[in-house]
């Protein structure tokens, strides 16, 4: 009887513990409150950018909501110059440093906002109404919210200002990052040939291998383009050996993606490894549509065996939570659902 007795209290002493635990383990539940803070310098005099390269910033300050656990949470902003207007017609500022609750924003970002909450027609009206020289006070709220948790976006229940932005005419027009490797513009012919990602190309770049953001997804980081891909020469006295194919990596045609024109180094390039000049091959893919993902300052490129120059619909998405390529043969228009695209081959 008394083993009995001593089996069951380590049974209830078990299940205790496990319901102890049970009752500690995090559970996620919506939020019902989140605040921003009052910036410090509310009454500072500041202009913001009008070039959206501008890398100037000022910064908002917010309290993590309760999600029952310490939540991995996105943080952003939204402004007006009524604090009374309904929150749908408030104006999203993008966080430069989207998990931190610490906000850092773009002074473009904020002078853009205004000019759309201004209902700016263009510069000449923007001058007109001598919008240059007015001091604004700016309300703002906070937004935080999960990734891929509905019902959990919450706006601050409180609203906060600073008091004398000034603005310049500005306009957010697509965003764009630029593809290296051996790819040719379909509409001029030209071809990259892996020219230096420098500033002193900075024309030919832009003019020719610059990937944009499509007109109604403008500061997202989703890139579009569509270009060819080159063969390797086959008379290459690399290949001497019959090792011009599909299977060799170094046969491919190949290309990675820089932000910025800033050279070879690391800093700036997009890539499918750390390894300087990897190749993924994709060949055997790309018709059905490829999807991988990118490693950042990686060094590697993509490859693509053809013999002749043969055309392809690239998206790049850059995100924080993980960056992704998106191939796809043929000339194609793309749309999304969320951030995936959809590929539409176009008819010749």
């Amino acid at each position: 009887m008394k083993k009995l007795s001593i089996i069951w209290g380590l049974a209830a002493l078990v299940l205790g513990l496990s319901s102890c635990k049970q009752e500690s383990d995090p559970q996620y539940h919506a939020p019902t409150s989140f605040t921003i803070n009052e910036p410090a310098l509310k009454n500072q005099v500041f202009r913001c950018a009008s070039e959206m390269t501008d890398t100037e910033t000022f910064n908002l300050f917010a309290t993590q909501p309760d999600y029952g656990y310490s939540a991995v949470a996105q943080y952003s902003a939204l402004v007006s110059l009524d604090p009374d207007a309904p929150v749908e017609e408030w104006e999203e500022l993008p966080n430069e440093t989207p998990t931190s609750a610490a906000m850092s924003i773009k002074t473009f970002e904020l002078g853009a906002a205004i000019n759309r909450l201004l209902d700016v027609a263009d510069e000449d009206e923007f001058n007109a109404n001598n919008y240059g020289n007015t001091e604004f006070k700016c309300y703002f709220k906070g937004v935080c919210e999960l990734n891929g948790v509905e019902g959990s976006r919450i706006v601050s229940d409180n609203t906060v200002s600073y008091d004398k932005v000034m603005i310049t005419y500005a306009v957010k027009s697509p965003g764009w990052i630029y593809i290296c490797g051996d790819v040719q513009n379909i509409e001029t012919n030209v071809a990259n040939g892996f020219t230096a990602p420098s500033m002193s190309n900075y024309q030919l770049y832009k003019d020719n291998f610059a990937v944009y953001e499509p007109e109604d997804r403008i500061g997202e980081k989703l890139y579009v383009g569509v270009f060819n891909i080159v063969p390797k020469d086959p008379n290459d006295e690399k290949f001497n050996d019959g090792s011009y194919n599909e299977s060799n990596p170094d046969a491919c045609g190949q290309f990675r993606f820089f932000t910025e024109l800033g050279g070879w180094k690391p800093d700036f390039s997009l890539g499918s490894n750390e390894a300087d000049f990897y190749c993924e091959k994709i060949t055997d893919k790309w018709a059905a549509g490829y999807t991988g993902d990118i490693v950042d300052q990686g060094l590697g490129n993509w490859g693509i065996f053809v013999e002749e120059p043969t055309p392809f619909t690239v998206v790049v998405d850059i995100n924080a939570d993980g960056s992704k390529i998106y191939v796809k043969e043929g000339v194609n228009t793309v749309t999304f659902s969320e951030r995936e695209p959809e590929f539409t081959p176009v008819e010749e």
